[in-house]
């Protein structure tokens, strides 16, 4: 009886760790998406502090206090893009649910994979004997090793090809191991014997199948290791473009240098009585002060734009080059990633990681996106300002002082 059990047993082993695959009715994402043309359609930067004020506040600067007007330049590209991240992302997801057996199909499959034991299969199936006594149960375990036995004999052995091509059969094909369980016990026999009589290809042996599951794994963790070395490219773009942003906004004459500068000299305005408005200090020499800073500010704020727009463009340079050499590379390889997909039992699917890195190379159509918004606000801030310099601050001073606010 003991051999029976093991052979019960490792059935149903195998019917868990190595459960059939359920073929992915979703295509392959990979690949599909024009990246390029992504990044190309990003809004690139103003060409002035003019042109940044008319993008944020819209023709007339004074008419808001906020640049509400940039919302009709910059979100429906967003929008866009989260569209095309949203479809990646989906489409990735379903394909890899598809591509895994739910509980219910790893049950199914394993007592499928059970009741194709030839000894299991010869005492009815796992039905049959969830319903018979130990004692049924051990008179139809031998009469079934006794059968198995001799159809062993007559068909050459376990060992023969046409045994091995049959239970290979069972094991992979879930059409014919459906038809199979539908036989009746002589119709079972007779297609042994059928297989047992007809040499057949070898099987692969264990050895040969842990080989082929250590090629997957290695498969699988190249292709990480080249998207990793890829990613890391990605990041040292970032970290070099973040530096030399922030060395534009710190360089000399920065906004900052102006704005302690103007403070410094207000301080030295002397105060003045201003009849009805009180004491402050004088218009006359504040005016002065406040439209220079204004001019500074402005010129300061071209200055930057112009740098960042020389970034901007550096930038979007590297983000294609990097976008073309992975096209490259899922070119060379998308035979490999779609051949090699590890189960649970041996580690992550690549083409997932690989859907994962595209999603990040996507998002770079973005980040071009809120750079080039980031530095038109920034522009626009400081034009309004000089605007508003040229008029409230002249006509206060053309007309009697009025009170400061500072």
């Amino acid at each position: 009886m003991k051999p029976i059990l093991t052979l019960f047993r490792l059935a149903l082993i195998a019917a868990i760790v190595f459960p059939v695959d359920v073929l992915a009715q979703q295509p392959s994402i990979l690949g599909k998406t024009d990246i390029l043309a992504l990044v190309d359609a990003a809004p690139g930067m103003p060409s002035s502090a003019a042109q940044a004020a008319t993008r944020a506040y819209g023709p007339d600067i004074r008419m808001y206090e906020v640049p509400v007007n940039l919302d009709t330049l910059y979100v429906p590209f967003y929008s866009r893009v989260d569209a095309v991240l949203k479809q990646h992302r989906e489409t990735a997801t379903l394909r890899a649910k598809e591509g895994m057996p739910s509980q219910a199909q790893i049950e199914q499959q394993s007592r499928a994979q059970v009741n194709s034991n030839p000894i299991v299969a010869g005492m009815g199936g796992i039905d049959s004997l969830q319903q018979m006594t130990p004692a049924q149960r051990e008179a139809a375990a031998r009469q079934s090793a006794a059968n198995f036995q001799q159809n062993l004999m007559t068909g050459g052995g376990r060992n023969s090809p046409g045994m091995q091509a049959m239970m290979q059969r069972v094991m992979s094909d879930p059409g014919y191991r459906a038809r199979f369980m539908q036989m009746n016990e002589q119709e079972k026999e007779a297609e042994l014997r059928g297989y047992m009589g007809n040499p057949a290809p070898r099987a692969p042996t264990p050895a040969e199948q842990r080989s082929q599951t250590k090629n997957d794994v290695a498969t699988a963790m190249a292709l990480r290791n080249e998207l990793s070395q890829m990613t890391q490219r990605l990041g040292e773009i970032e970290v070099t473009f973040t530096k030399k942003d922030q060395e534009i906004t710190v360089a000399k004459g920065s906004h900052r240098e102006i704005a302690n500068d103007i403070a410094t000299r207000m301080e030295k305005v002397p105060i003045v009585e201003l009849g009805e408005y009180g004491r402050d200090r004088d218009p006359n020499l504040v005016v002065p002060l406040l439209r220079e800073e204004g001019a500074r500010h402005r010129d300061r704020a071209a200055w930057e734009l112009q740098q960042r727009t020389a970034l901007f463009s550096q930038r979007k340079a590297q983000y294609k080059e990097q976008i073309a050499a992975y096209r490259v590379w899922f070119k060379q390889n998308e035979a490999r990633i779609n051949a090699c997909k590890p189960d649970l039992m041996r580690g992550p699917n690549p083409e997932l990681e690989v859907a994962g890195f595209e999603e990040g190379l996507i998002g770079l159509a973005q980040t071009l996106a809120k750079y080039s918004e980031s530095a038109t606000k920034d522009a626009a801030h400081y034009e309004k300002a000089y605007q508003a310099s040229l008029t409230e601050y002249g006509a206060a001073r053309s007309s009697r002082p009025t009170k400061s606010r500072n």
